[in-house]
């Protein structure tokens, strides 16, 4: 592990050296600073009958690292979004860590966990998601 990340980690999260030996080499690679030069956005393409308010443009901001960048984030924080965006943000960062394009990988859509009033619910935003360069 790369000695600038085990020193952060140290100071921002008090971790040990004999935790940060314990940790696994997957995590290890997901610390890699190759995902700080990107932001993983999810832009909505679509929005019928969205309680939470969400209207096509607005995006979600994810990074550089792993919280939600509410400055360049221009939708609500609807939790009905954050557990498939976070399964996005899985797909790409692996992408980005196997050192191939982040933008080019098969699932580069996801939709809200509202299934939408056909389906009993209420309504549905659908968005894109794709990596842009941070900085």
């Amino acid at each position: 592990m790369d000695e600038l990340v085990r020193n952060a980690l140290k100071q921002r999260l008090g971790m040990t050296e004999e935790q940060l030996d314990r940790m696994s080499p997957g995590i290890q690679k997901v610390l890699s600073p190759k995902l700080l030069a990107y932001k993983i956005v999810a832009e909505v393409t679509e929005s019928v009958l969205c309680p939470g308010g969400f209207e096509v443009g607005q995006r979600l901001v994810v990074g550089p690292g792993t919280n939600v960048n509410v400055e360049e984030t221009t939708c609500p924080l609807c939790i009905g979004v954050l557990g498939p965006m976070m399964e996005r943000v899985h797909l790409i960062w692996d992408r980005i860590l196997e050192g191939v394009d982040p933008n080019e990988g098969w699932l580069r859509h996801l939709v809200c966990y509202d299934p939408g009033l056909e389906r009993g619910g209420l309504g549905t935003v659908a968005f894109k998601v794709y990596a842009e360069k941070a900085g």
